[in-house]
């Protein structure tokens, strides 16, 4: 499964301390894959292309990543100039690229890549984070969404972990969905006032009602231990039923199913579960 990682969360209250123990346990995991420099002068250059239209800027970031093992074989102003050179047989292929102009037509260029060329790994860089600019990207098949503003060291360590196989996408994604999702509901609440308790729509995807709403506690960000208080169970039973769910939403991990959710599930609460 895989893990996603929250470098440059957006602004709200109490994110400090959080967001120091997300980068915390983010460089323990990226140091424990880090060969010692004793080792760097042995390891295997990997394949990179760099995508910036800004030619000032394309050669900064190509000095930068020159002195690392992912100094780019290529580097150019358009995706256009460098999907030729991502072959199939290539072997794996990183590329990091500008997404922040014209985004819907960079992510779909991104997901016809993904599925023509699957062995690339896709790195986004832009200003800041939209939530519908982060959930396109995430559709599109990119393994990091990243702001600029990011320090050389965490770029480099982002890298590293996507080629490990991690998704590097905002943990404020979810706080985005929440917000959202607190829209809709008060929304419909003041379209309309239903009478009596509401009932949780059909789940979707073949989901019980008991997965169903420990979906919507992933989307509120809560933790299995909670989930197990919530409904009085253990929290070996609340894993048997997250790896079930992201089984049948077909999700890779806690975030995937969150946004998953937010496009699938209604807003409706308030059921009981047995």
């Amino acid at each position: 499964m895989r893990n996603t990682y929250d470098l440059d969360s957006l602004p709200h209250p109490g994110a400090s301390s959080a967001k120091d123990v997300a980068y915390s346990r983010y460089m323990e995991l990226a140091r424990s894959v880090e060969p010692s420099s004793t080792d760097h002068a042995t390891v295997r250059p990997i394949r990179t292309f760099l995508v910036e239209p800004n030619a000032l800027l394309r050669e900064g970031l190509r000095r930068i990543l020159s002195e690392t093992v992912y100094a780019p074989s290529l580097a150019a102003g358009s995706l256009a100039e460098v999907s030729s050179q991502c072959g199939p047989d290539s072997g794996t292929v990183v590329l990091i690229a500008d997404a922040s102009r014209d985004h819907e037509e960079f992510c779909r260029q991104t997901k016809l890549l993904k599925e023509q060329k699957p062995n690339t790994k896709v790195v986004m860089l832009v200003e800041q984070y939209d939530l519908n600019h982060v959930l396109t990207a995430f559709r599109s098949g990119a393994d990091a969404y990243l702001k600029k503003s990011i320090s050389y060291e965490v770029l480099v360590k982002s890298l590293d972990l996507v080629l490990l196989g991690e998704a590097i996408f905002p943990g404020a994604i979810l706080d985005l969905l929440r917000d959202q999702e607190t829209r809709i509901e008060q929304s419909k609440q003041a379209s309309s006032a239903p009478e009596g308790p509401q009932e949780l729509s059909p789940p979707a995807k073949g989901l019980s009602v008991r997965e169903t709403v420990i979906l919507r506690c992933l989307m509120d960000g809560d933790s299995n231990k909670i989930i197990a208080r919530k409904f009085d169970i253990t929290e070996a039973t609340v894993k048997v039923h997250v790896k079930a769910i992201l089984r049948k939403i077909q999700a890779k991990n806690r975030t995937q199913a969150a946004i998953w959710a937010a496009s699938h599930l209604s807003a409706s609460r308030g059921a009981t579960v047995s």
